[in-house]
């Protein structure tokens, strides 16, 4: 069950759909066809009116796709009726959208999966995190750096960034205040449900 509230003095008509999407390797949302969970999720309703700052639920059922593994997804998203607005001078009409993610993991299928690569040269730490398992990996974790001495001079966090089955993501970590040039030894340590994972590399920074 979802719930949906009102912040306007007006109502407000809404309708709802469903998308079938992956994340770029930049984190945009894009739609994809892949792992798709969207015909086997049912809203209901799919209209429905908003009183002036009331509230609404959706019933959200879906029924697991015989033969699937792993993670599936769909997004659903929200719209609401067009509305003018400015943009660069100019006057348009708008109609803005909420999506909500629903993941769906069949238990038993799971064969989850991450390799990174850490370092390369700029003065924000280079990443690329790959996704070769079934499963969406959610990674929580920091990257820790060393200077040449083998002292530690910065760790840079990583909030909760989700790798989806065969993506991978790129990443920039800039540290709160700038290393001095040098080449820096990088652990990077992260956590997903599916357990903990490491790697190392070299990092110059000019």
């Amino acid at each position: 069950m979802v719930r949906v509230t009102n912040g306007l003095d007006r109502e407000e008509p809404l309708s709802v759909s469903l998308r079938s999407f992956t994340l770029t390797p930049r984190g945009d949302v894009v739609e994809s066809p892949e792992r798709n969970l969207c015909p086997h999720l049912t809203v209901v309703p799919t209209a429905f009116t908003l009183p002036p700052r009331g509230t609404a639920e959706v019933r959200l059922s879906l029924k697991a796709p015989p033969g699937a593994e792993g993670t599936l997804a769909c997004l659903v998203v929200f719209t609401a009726g067009p509305r003018p607005t400015t943009l660069g001078g100019l006057r348009l009409s708008a109609s803005p959208s909420l999506g909500l993610t629903v993941y769906l993991t069949l238990r038993g299928t799971e064969r989850p999966a991450l390799r990174a690569r850490v370092g390369g040269e700029g003065k924000a730490l280079p990443l690329l995190l790959e996704n070769p398992g079934n499963v969406l990996e959610r990674l929580t974790g920091e990257a820790r750096v060393f200077d040449g001495e083998g002292r530690e001079v910065a760790r840079l966090p990583l909030a909760e960034l989700p790798v989806f089955p065969g993506g991978y993501r790129e990443l920039s970590l800039e540290p709160e205040e700038p290393l001095p040039p040098g080449r820096y030894r990088v652990v990077l340590i992260l956590e997903s449900a599916y357990g903990r994972y490491a790697a190392e590399g070299l990092w110059a920074v000019p």
